[in-house]
């Protein structure tokens, strides 16, 4: 069975999700944005990246694969593939691979796009009984913290990549502004520009700001802001960040490996993990960053519920079996 990942678009929030599972399972992946397969053999050496047109995609695709892990639903694969599979008479097996896990979706209808799915990549627990609140059905394979895992064996080259400051370190990483209106972003932008110089504050913003906010982002750039940008692995920022400052986004779940402090700025089950700051207390933010510094994070299970941790193996990835 021949199988492949794939990112059809500028979809490049789900590069560091696809290219270290394509990796880890010694599988091709397809991209068709070539600034995208340039991120992609900068950052995962090891990944075997097809750079395909997207107008030829759909006829190479079903003319080479059998299946196809994807981070979309599959309503939106036939949008793109439904002719191609009809002119050949094949019907490609889409698996849907998460990226990223959050507490968005909860008022809106993105799950439930997910109920046509043949086989749904889970990282643990928490995920599978959210898809179940939505009324997803579909058989599941559990992964846990397999981007983790990725990390920790090219542990040497990512470190690599980022220097070390001297300063307590920051990370801001917003999601974008979706209709469940759950970034932090279009508040707190201009406490960016005012981050003391105790601090080595970096941000990462989501793909999709750079169309809501481009004017803002400008501003910060003019400001002196240190936007990491063109960067998509994730863990190695997580692991030089010494207290995380985030919102909806699932970059909190992920920095829940760390056992460090964090500060939430929207409300949700991540709050156990760190100190929620309202919007009327975030002229404070940075005094709060301070005081959070001090403090050991709350215990809790957060991570345990989100992340499979017994999955933490190769043998997880080699044995991964996709007949159902």
């Amino acid at each position: 069975m021949a199988v492949a990942g794939l990112i059809y678009g500028p979809e490049f929030h789900h590069l560091d999700h696809l290219a270290p599972l394509c990796a880890l399972l010694e599988i091709p992946l397809i991209l068709t944005e070539q600034k995208l397969a340039i991120e992609a053999e900068k950052f995962y050496p090891d990944v075997k990246i097809f750079l395909w047109d997207p107008n030829e995609t759909p006829e190479k695709l079903v003319s080479s694969f059998d299946t196809i892990i994807y981070s979309t639903p599959r309503v939106l694969f036939d949008e793109v593939f439904f002719f191609a599979q009809h002119l050949q008479r094949r019907k490609i097996r889409t698996i849907w691979c998460p990226h990223g896990n959050s507490d968005k979706g909860r008022n809106s209808l993105f799950m439930e796009a997910l109920k046509e799915e043949e086989l749904l990549l889970t990282y643990g627990p928490r995920i599978e009984a959210f898809l179940k609140e939505k009324g997803v059905t579909a058989p599941t394979k559990r992964l846990g913290n397999y981007r983790l895992f990725y990390y920790e064996k090219h542990k040497k080259f990512f470190d690599s990549l980022l220097s070390t400051s001297e300063k307590p370190s920051l990370l801001y990483a917003p999601t974008w502004q979706d209709q469940e209106n759950n970034s932090s972003f279009p508040k707190i932008w201009p406490l960016l520009l005012e981050a003391p110089k105790a601090f080595s504050l970096m941000v990462k913003l989501h793909p999709n700001l750079y169309q809501q906010f481009p004017e803002e982002i400008g501003l910060l750039r003019k400001g002196g802001v240190q936007l990491i940008e063109d960067f998509s692995p994730i863990y190695p920022l997580l692991a030089k960040t010494d207290l995380f400052i985030g919102d909806m986004s699932s970059i909190g779940y992920d920095f829940l490996a760390f056992k460090r402090p964090m500060i939430l700025l929207t409300r949700s089950e991540l709050t156990k993990a760190g100190r929620y700051v309202p919007q009327e207390e975030y002229s404070s933010l940075f005094a709060i960053c301070k005081e959070e510094l001090r403090k050991p994070p709350p215990t809790n299970t957060l991570y345990e519920e989100t992340f499979d941790v017994k999955r933490l193996d190769i043998s997880a990835f080699s044995s991964l079996n996709f007949a159902l």
